[in-house]
């Protein structure tokens, strides 16, 4: 099935409907890479990339019911620091196949298998409620914290806060040495002049011009909180790399707890590749719990005797085996170091390319039916939609943490 749309209006319906809630690539000199989905606004899609482009075309690609949907766009701005804004000009439409290599279990010897598996949702529900184990780490770290830097503060919830939301959107740590002088930002952190509109809307007192916010999250991926320290005076990067320490030793305490209820189940991986897995799950109470079609999950993905990757990923298909499931997984915007370890063990197990990932992909479908509201994701509908820009958008992306449809 080969199909374009060119009607503006049939564009942004595809866009909204999918770009943003599901795992985005974009390509690169005939390669695809993970691309960090921002916002849609006034039918622009704003996104965040460290690749260099010999032009101003830009083609992002996602997968959805046994189609791949590349998307051709033109840069219309951004902020020459890795945010783009990208106007679209059309839409192809392809059977979808698998991206990369992919190796069966069988064809090396390892003991590749899949543990603690979470659902996303769980993660964020589990802070929602006290926890007495919770609260004494955090009460604990609150007061080591106000001994060396007495203007900090730890913020945990269950729900973000608009600078925990901004924080997540562009991926990058607070770090502002001086808020009075622009050329001591760098592109590293969070953008100085998104932290300005930020600061303004705050409480913050206006002699404070130095601020270190880091995120507190679960496993690298899901957003909990933050560990935020101000000053009157600029903070160094010694202090942050101090601060970065102190927020993962505060994720690694609370995990530590067992308030986040992982699943004790081993499961056997059948094949990976860059872009998926499928693994063998027993129908255990965790399973019912957890594997969800079209839910996020998080999972420890043990490749071998002593490398282990954490993986965030989207259910693509339950098939039952009689006595056990299969369930095949789409990655989701993985950690640069997870992606460079997977990519160094793929390494030593090529198998075939250009495999449908269908057996029978889908016949000639209208754009409605591409993309019909019964077989989109479903984004939380309790998360609050944040505007990174200031302005109100024509489509908001709230989270970039789909959830299971209902």
């Amino acid at each position: 099935m080969d199909k374009e749309i060119k009607d503006p209006d049939g564009i942004l319906k595809v866009i909204t409907a999918l770009f943003g809630k599901l795992p985005a690539y974009i390509v690169n000199l005939d390669k695809e890479y993970p691309v960090k989905i921002i916002a849609l606004k006034n039918k622009a899609l704003v996104i965040n990339t460290n690749l260099k482009f010999p032009s101003r075309d830009r083609i992002l690609t996602v997968v959805h019911n046994g189609s791949k949907f590349l998307a051709h766009f033109l840069v219309a701005g951004g902020d020459g620091n890795g945010i783009e804004i990208l106007t679209p000009v059309k839409i192809q439409i392809t059977a979808a196949t698998r991206q990369g290599s992919r190796v069966e279990a069988s064809q090396i010897q390892t003991g590749m298998v899949v543990s603690n598996i979470i659902n996303v949702n769980d993660v964020s529900k589990a802070i929602g409620f006290d926890d007495k184990k919770v609260d004494a780490i955090l009460l604990a770290y609150r007061t080591k914290l106000t001994k060396a830097f007495p203007l900090s503060s730890i913020f945990f919830a269950g729900r973000m806060d608009n600078r925990l939301r901004l924080m997540h959107h562009y991926d990058k740590d607070i770090f502002i040495i001086d808020r009075k002088e622009k050329s001591t930002a760098t592109a590293d952190f969070f953008p100085f002049d998104e932290y300005l509109r930020i600061f303004e809307s705050s409480k913050i007192a206006d002699s404070f011009t130095s601020e270190i916010c880091v995120p507190i999250k679960y496993k690298g991926y899901v957003h909990l909180g933050y560990v935020q320290v101000l000053a009157e005076k600029p903070l160094d990067l010694e202090i942050y790399k101090q601060i970065q320490t102190f927020a993962n030793a505060v994720s690694r305490d609370i995990i530590s707890t067992g308030v986040f209820q992982e699943s004790r189940d081993i499961c056997q991986v059948m094949d990976l590749s860059m872009g998926g897995i499928s693994f063998i799950h027993a129908p255990s109470r965790s399973f019912s719990r957890s594997v969800t079609l079209n839910g996020t999950i998080l999972f420890d993905l043990n490749l071998e005797e002593g490398k282990r990757v954490t993986i965030r990923g989207i259910i693509k298909n339950i098939r039952n085996q009689e006595t056990n499931f299969r369930v095949g997984c789409q990655f989701y915007n993985l950690t640069e170091k997870d992606l460079e370890i997977l990519g160094e063990f793929l390494d030593a197990g090529k198998a075939e390319e250009g495999e449908v990932i269908e057996q029978n992909p889908p016949q000639e479908s209208s754009t409605e039916e591409l993309v019909s509201e019964e077989n989109s994701p479903v984004v939380g509908a309790d998360e609050e939609p944040g505007d990174p820009f200031g302005e109100t958008m024509d489509s908001e992306f709230p989270s970039d943490e789909p959830t299971q449809e209902s």
